[in-house]
């Protein structure tokens, strides 16, 4: 008996030592997606008919805080504002509704500035562009849209958002603001902020914004504030005490 218990103990400490799970790989530039496993309820990732809204999409996978969502089956809307980038949307993304477009509190004529052939840092505010000290590689001008134009005109009119991703260099809060918040009420909001303490944080519009909309900052992943609505029901039960 007390060999076997030796034996059983060895083979559980194997197995623990050489065969845990644990997440192996996530796909967002700071590891959002990895908040987002711990955020969601299992049965949600897998089994809901989840939607998501991606506004600075970049790449289908890679720096990609939705992508983990598209391959359990979720769809949604990707947005950005250069026409190689939802090309590999089309490309790699098919069920999901692709958009080129920038996105603005406002219908204007606006240019976008990049830094690079296929980079992560390409912007419509030009006080952003030129702050950075990078070389603007070229410019061109498009019509922005606002992000409840886009929902809109797409197949997901009306439906309530279960993620909301913006990384869009500058605009952030204006992307925000651009969305009704009462009609598509996102159930996750990872929105980009580039201030470095959390004194900053609470004084941002996004976040004033979001507090009196009822949203609770959950997370906050180097660049990505992570915000919730509590009581969704895609979250863990102990997100909504």
């Amino acid at each position: 008996m007390k060999i076997f218990k030796e034996v059983s103990k060895r083979l559980w400490l194997t197995r623990k030592a050489f065969f845990s799970s644990f997440i192996k790989v996530h796909y967002s530039q700071f590891g959002e997606d990895i908040v987002l496993k711990e955020l969601l309820k299992k049965e949600k990732i897998k089994k809901h008919n989840g939607f998501f809204v991606d506004v600075g999409c970049y790449h289908p996978k890679k720096h990609s805080n939705t992508y983990m969502l598209y391959k359990a089956g979720w769809s949604g809307i990707n947005i950005d504002m250069e026409a190689d980038k939802i090309s590999l949307f089309n490309m790699a993304r098919p069920r999901d509704w692709n958009v080129l477009a920038p996105v603005s509190d406002k219908k204007e004529v606006v240019n976008v500035y990049r830094f690079g052939k296929f980079g992560v840092g390409s912007t419509i505010d030009h006080n952003f562009a030129v702050g950075t000290g990078n070389t603007i590689y070229d410019t061109t001008e498009l019509c922005s849209k606002t992000l409840d134009e886009v929902i809109d005109d797409s197949p997901y009119r009306g439906k309530q958002i279960d993620v909301l991703s913006i990384d869009v260099e500058g605009m952030d809060y204006r992307v925000l603001s651009s969305l009704n918040l009462e009609t598509y009420r996102p159930k996750i909001i990872i929105i980009e902020s580039h201030h470095r303490s959390i004194e900053e944080i609470l004084d941002t519009d996004i976040y004033r914004l979001l507090k009196n909309q009822g949203y609770v900052l959950r997370s906050w992943t180097f660049y990505s504030l992570i915000f919730i609505l509590p009581n969704a029901d895609i979250l863990k039960e102990r997100e909504n005490v």
